[in-house]
């Protein structure tokens, strides 16, 4: 009698960031990506900001430009990140008065133009729901660092995005798998030592909360894959490198392909190597908790 063997669905998520379109910006390597998209055929691109190095008009065109192009091959979220909005709007925010909501719309005028208007976006394929929230506020009250050169450059969450989160998730379908993407990296970075997020346990605790399974961020230029315990739920994080010239001393850049299936997810770190390209260059796998029954 013959064995069945039942087919297991896969979602392939393609998890990118930190593209700099300006000077720091590598045509070669965005070139290969963006055929390496055609190639993979992902379900979907997950853009985890930073797409200009200094938000200005023309790398908000080239990064349209290019948007528009993996959207020829995928469909994709994206997000801002701190490279992506106008330091004086920020500023100008935090004198209040009556021009506070000028302030803030000039802070994202050029991200909302050009890229998306909306700056919590979420994105529903089969096999997973993916909540952006934006973390980018520049120097504001929840960011204040004692470091003077982090000022403008940490993130955080605010309470009011952590329900636009929830509203995504209960909409979705309770088969999809719970992923947030911002842009800031809530697990301290080897190389930087330094965290992106200003209140990263108040932010992974209610993303733990929400049930989610999957994290995805960028900022650090660092690829890195983590696990971390927040309340009844475990994260998995997912670090994507900057595919820009931007990058650490002896590494490279790079790129996460996260597959996820009713099991298990597994998240492919995809490394720059000359002259092949992006190639496969580690990866982690992982026991999905709803396949253990702990989110029941």
């Amino acid at each position: 009698m013959p064995v069945r063997v039942e087919s297991v669905a896969v979602t392939t998520v393609l998890h990118v960031s930190d593209l700099h379109f300006g000077r720091p910006a590598s045509s070669e390597r965005l070139q290969s990506l963006l055929e390496l998209i055609t190639e993979l055929e992902p379900d979907v691109v997950a853009i985890s900001g930073d797409l200009t190095q200094r938000c200005s008009k023309r790398e908000f065109e080239q990064a349209r430009r290019y948007l528009d192009r993996v959207g020829e091959v995928a469909p994709y979220i994206v997000i801002p990140g701190n490279h992506d909005i106008r330091w004086l709007g920020a500023v100008w925010r935090n004198m209040g008065g009556l021009f506070r909501k000028q302030a803030h719309e000039f802070k994202y005028s050029r991200y909302i133009k050009f890229i998306c208007e909306d700056l919590t976006p979420s994105l529903e394929v089969p096999g997973v729901v993916i909540a952006g929230l934006n973390t980018a506020h520049g120097i504001t009250r929840g960011s204040i660092t004692k470091r003077f050169r982090d000022l403008g450059v940490i993130g955080h969450v605010k309470r009011a995005d952590i329900e636009s989160v929830r509203e995504a998730f209960e909409s979705a379908s309770p088969d999809a798998a719970r992923i947030v993407m911002i842009h800031h990296n809530p697990i301290r970075g080897e190389l930087s030592g330094r965290h992106g997020l200003a209140n990263t346990e108040t932010a992974l605790h209610a993303f733990a909360h929400l049930g989610t399974e999957l994290v995805l961020c960028g900022h650090d230029h660092l690829q890195a894959v983590h696990t971390v315990e927040r309340g009844v739920h475990g994260l998995v994080i997912s670090t994507a490198g900057t595919i820009s010239n931007r990058l650490r001393p002896g590494r490279v850049s790079s790129f996460n392909l996260v597959n996820i299936n009713e099991r298990n997810l597994r998240i492919t770190t995809y490394s720059w190597q000359n002259p092949e390209g992006f190639v496969p260059s580690d990866e982690r796998s992982f026991r999905r908790r709803v396949a253990t029954g702990a989110l029941d």
